[in-house]
């Protein structure tokens, strides 16, 4: 652009000096017509010298042909700009769209795995709703379990309630020996430990049972030295149901237990004998010769 002004500039120069040129022409025309015989003897005296006319007209085609060119080459450059600019402008909508497209795969992505943790989520909630509703489903289960025990335990309240409740222990004497005698002797524990129902009788030696059932009935029996042997009855009613023995033949102390289950109805009694002489040994510290029994369950 700053050339086309340049030579726009020489062009408007060359063509003031032309015009310039042409005045003068015509100045000297009027001379001429004036004096032509001055002018001509003017030309006949002028040895050796050559007057020009400038071509002007061959610069002015010069100055077309160069601004010609040059609006040529600014076309040129125009259009170069303009495909420039179409072609920056593809690169930039090229660059544009693989950006977008990169976003949008971001963005895809991002909204995959989303989906993904949200299908996550869902199936813990399930599970977790599944869980929840197995433990509803447990706790009503436990709890009615826990209702029936309950129950159950209320009966056993009721029955242990209703039922006698018989215990007793005792001890045989506080004299020490006992024995021996010339006749099964019947045994009287007088020492009471424990008593629960009162049905054990300490000044005649008898259990009484209150109700029909199963008891438990024991006994403990103690000798200390010498030839005597140790031996003990349990009684039901009038009969034996056990007797046990052991011989004391090297002067040692001797110790003697049993124990047996009775089914028993409401009035019968249970009690200990001494076989004929034989002999016990007791002391209220040691209670070595006991007569025990309890209710199991009535029945």
């Amino acid at each position: 652009m700053r050339g086309a002004a340049a030579l726009l500039v020489l062009l408007f120069c060359r063509s003031g000096a032309w015009a310039q040129g042409e005045s003068g022409g015509d100045r000297e025309s009027l001379v001429e017509s004036q004096g032509t015989e001055d002018t001509e003897l003017t030309s006949k005296q002028t040895t050796g010298q050559t007057i020009t006319t400038p071509d002007i007209w061959g610069e002015v085609e010069e100055l077309r042909d160069m601004v010609d060119n040059l609006g040529t080459m600014i076309s040129e450059q125009r259009e170069k700009l303009r495909n420039m600019e179409k072609k920056m402008e593809r690169r930039w909508r090229e660059k544009w769209r693989r950006g977008a497209e990169a976003r949008l795969e971001t963005m895809g992505t991002r909204l995959s795995a989303s989906e993904r943790e949200v299908e996550e989520l869902k199936r813990m909630n399930a599970a977790l709703e599944a869980r929840v509703t197995d433990s509803e489903n447990g706790n009503t289960a436990l709890e009615a379990r826990l209702n029936a025990s309950e129950g159950m335990v209320e009966e056993l309240r009721r029955e242990n309630a209703d039922r006698p409740k018989v215990a007793f222990s005792a001890g045989l004497t506080n004299d020490g020996y006992l024995g021996p005698f010339n006749s099964v002797t019947t045994l009287v524990y007088r020492r009471v430990i424990t008593n629960i129902g009162k049905a054990y009788n300490p000044n005649t030696g008898v259990f009484t049972a209150p109700v029909r059932g199963l008891y438990y009935i024991r006994f403990t029996a103690m000798s200390l030295k010498g030839p005597q042997s140790i031996g003990a009855y349990i009684y039901r009613n009038a009969k034996s149901v056990m007797f046990n023995h052991q011989d004391n033949d090297n002067g040692h102390n001797r110790f003697l237990s049993n124990a047996l289950t009775l089914e028993l109805e409401a009035g019968d009694v249970v009690y200990m004998r001494l076989p004929v002489n034989q002999e016990l040994y007791d002391e209220k510290s040691s209670n070595y010769s006991t007569f025990s029994g309890f209710l199991l369950f009535p029945m």
